[in-house]
């Protein structure tokens, strides 16, 4: 009987690193001036560690220098003397990630991160010959997305665009936010903090009005942004520690320690994913699997257990199993004839 932990060290980038680093390469990229660590760490709300990792790994794969500005400081900007194309070189299973990464950004598409990574494939084309052309397509078709309840982003691409340089530069934006479930159309003054990609839709975590707490806005559903001028000073919050907190992307102020307990029969299912960075599996002597998490996400945690039918029982908390055991009263009226 054994418990494991999940190891978040050894995990890929998630879609918030990925888009954070992106944010920061065009923060460079427009800077007239080299960028201190420290004043990065401000303009992205992270913390001076978080944006070394990134310069390490910018460094590594694009053209970030790095400068002394003093005896113990530094600072970074993009190398205007980039090497020209024609002098990188790829091999077959690098084109092939490209496209994979393409194909895999599908739902993204009409976004400037897709639109970036298309520009990229194009300028690859654009030094191909037709035959070798053709052997791309070929490659691309080894990897093919299978994209389902994605959002058309094409309407909002010159808005998220916007959004992204708000993030970068810390501008507050006045937005027009519909809120589906309640059916109202508001105004509010935000500070946008991060944007987050999660099953096929981008969110944008922000502190509305003069609240030091983080609210997550689904981007599709902002009606209208306007960038101001005001460049507004770092929250007093913790992104990642927020996030962390999260099931899928909703996060509320109480969490609870979770424990389920799944059926032999599907045990392997949750031992093959993982579904939160801190879960804790423990095998029973009888098959079954118990699944403990300390999460607030109760709306998104009882959908997913509900997934797996009769095979999957949600022991604590208390009020959780309550709410379940109405869904299902509910559900079984509904059936019943």
């Amino acid at each position: 009987m054994t418990e494991t932990s999940s190891n978040t060290s050894e995990r890929r980038p998630d879609s918030q690193q990925l888009v954070r680093q992106w944010a920061l390469l065009r923060l460079l990229a427009d800077a007239t001036e080299p960028y201190s660590v420290k004043r990065l760490a401000e303009q992205l709300g992270v913390s001076k560690a978080t944006i070394e990792r990134d310069l390490a790994t910018l460094e590594r794969d694009f053209a970030v220098v790095e400068e002394n500005v003093g005896k113990q400081k530094k600072a970074y900007r993009i190398d205007q003397k980039i090497r020209a194309l024609e002098s990188i070189t790829f091999g077959v299973t690098e084109l092939l990630a490209i496209y994979a990464a393409q194909a895999a950004l599908a739902s993204l598409a009409g976004t400037p991160l897709h639109e970036d990574l298309l520009a990229v494939t194009t300028k690859i084309r654009g030094f191909l010959s037709p035959r070798h052309n053709g052997g791309l397509d070929a490659m691309a078709r080894v990897f093919v997305p299978h994209v389902r309840g994605n959002v058309d982003y094409e309407p909002q691409s010159e808005q998220i665009d916007q959004l992204v340089d708000a993030i970068a530069r810390r501008h507050a934006c006045n937005i027009t936010y519909h809120a589906a479930s309640k059916g109202t159309t508001r105004k509010h003054r935000v500070r946008p903090l991060r944007l987050v990609w999660h099953r096929s839709a981008l969110y944008v975590l922000a502190c509305i009005g003069e609240h030091e707490r983080i609210t997550t806005l689904a981007v599709h559903r902002i009606r209208e942004l306007d960038v101001t001028p005001e460049v507004f000073a770092v929250p007093n919050v913790d992104v990642d520690e927020h996030s962390s907190k999260a099931f899928g992307i909703f996060v509320s102020d109480q969490e609870e320690d979770v424990e389920i307990v799944f059926d032999a029969e599907i045990a392997w299912k949750l031992e093959e994913r993982t579904f939160h960075p801190s879960e804790r599996k423990q095998r029973q002597p009888d098959g079954s699997l118990r699944y403990r998490v300390r999460s607030s996400a109760q709306w998104e945690i009882i959908p997913w257990l509900q997934t797996f039918g009769p095979f999957a029982e949600l022991v604590s908390p208390a009020s959780w199993r309550a709410s379940l055991r109405a869904n299902v009263d509910a559900m079984h009226a509904r059936y019943a004839t």
